[in-house]
């Protein structure tokens, strides 16, 4: 509850006041077609239209804040009735009063009191039911917009966690990787150090932004892939196939690197060879369709903590799309493969 059915704007009080207007002639010309002066059934009219505005009034403002719950209920009924009663007497009387004197009008209009009692009932009963009927709705809606905004805090939240999570992850290892290399190739580990600055200012700067284009994910993840050469060396190749089209195309940021994160984990453990790892991006109707592939050794058997990057990524695309069918593994023979489509929707 807390709104008015009616906002009193200019519009509303012109549609309001022509009503009154229509309903005052119309009822007025019914009286003057049984005999009786114009006028008069104007006044008459006018005096119980007042009363009859008054009772909606009250009850706008009573039913604009206080919705009866089971054991009132009886006040949906019995407060409109008891106005209605006490309105149509005051108004009554007040009739007399300003018709004093005028006692063929006085005498026609005194065996109409019942049905004018009656029509004030059902009206300021039925404007009592459509305020009640409109504020249980309207708490309604209300209650669903808190849910709505509830459930969209937890997923942000969700999400701003598994981000924390995947980043220190990546850190850690690229520590340790430094620290390696500290008295086997300082150098490295000095252009290393260098290279994961640059990452992490980058990501920084990316945490404000839901949203990046592939051109700018490419230039993340090759920043990313330029770190991990220098943990692996030569063996450790990277090609991205790129189509044009896609280029502008918009993706979750920091989506795609615990993905390479794991082709690398996966192409890396079990072989002694050069490790080829594929990213690919096309551009189809209305989505952008990534598919990045390494080679395995099958019977290497899985490389510990390979598993939760993949988790992370398929609960992060759950969480945006309200989709479980956007991420999609393949293994055949030692080729693994993982393809995702995000779907092209209003980004900030």
């Amino acid at each position: 509850m807390g709104k008015r059915l009616f906002i009193y704007s200019n519009t509303n009080i012109i549609i309001i006041m022509a009503a009154i207007t229509l309903w005052i002639a119309a009822t007025s010309l019914l009286i003057n077609n049984y005999g009786q002066s114009l006028y008069l059934a104007i006044v008459d009219t006018a005096v119980y239209t007042f009363f009859i505005f008054m009772g909606l009034f009250i009850l706008d403002n009573i039913f604009r804040y206080f919705s009866p719950k089971n054991s009132k209920s009886w006040l949906i009924l019995g407060l409109p009735v008891f106005l209605a009663i006490g309105f149509t007497y005051l108004a009554d009387w007040t009739g007399k009063f300003v018709l004093a004197g005028k006692l063929d009008y006085l005498y026609f209009s005194a065996p109409l009191f019942p049905l004018k009692l009656f029509i004030v009932v059902i009206v300021l009963v039925g404007w009592t039911l459509i305020l009640v009927f409109h504020g249980r709705i309207e708490d309604q809606l209300e209650s669903k917009e808190r849910l709505d905004r509830i459930e969209q805090m937890a997923k942000e939240a969700e999400l701003y966690q598994l981000r924390q999570q995947l980043q220190p992850h990546f850190l850690f290892n690229s520590l340790n990787s430094v620290s390696a290399l500290i008295k086997k190739n300082p150098e490295q580990a000095r252009e290393m150090i260098f290279q994961l600055a640059d990452f992490l200012r980058g990501t920084i700067h990316k945490n404000e932004k839901k949203w990046i284009t592939v051109a700018e994910e490419k230039e993340f993840l090759e920043l990313f892939l330029s770190i991990e050469k220098v943990r692996f060396g030569h063996r450790l190749e990277t090609t991205f196939d790129v189509d044009e089209a896609s280029m502008d195309l918009k993706i979750p940021q920091l989506l795609l690197q615990p993905i390479l994160e794991n082709a690398i984990k996966h192409g890396l453990y079990g072989l002694t060879g050069d490790v080829l790892i594929t990213v690919k991006f096309t551009k189809t109707e209305g989505s952008l369709l990534i598919s990045i592939s390494n080679p395995f050794n099958p019977n290497a058997g899985k490389v510990q903590g390979s598993g939760f990057g993949l988790e992370a990524v398929a609960r992060r695309l759950f969480l945006i799309f309200g989709r479980n069918d956007l991420l999609n593994i393949q293994q055949k023979e030692d080729n693994f493969t993982v393809d995702l489509k995000i779907p092209q929707i209003d980004k900030k």
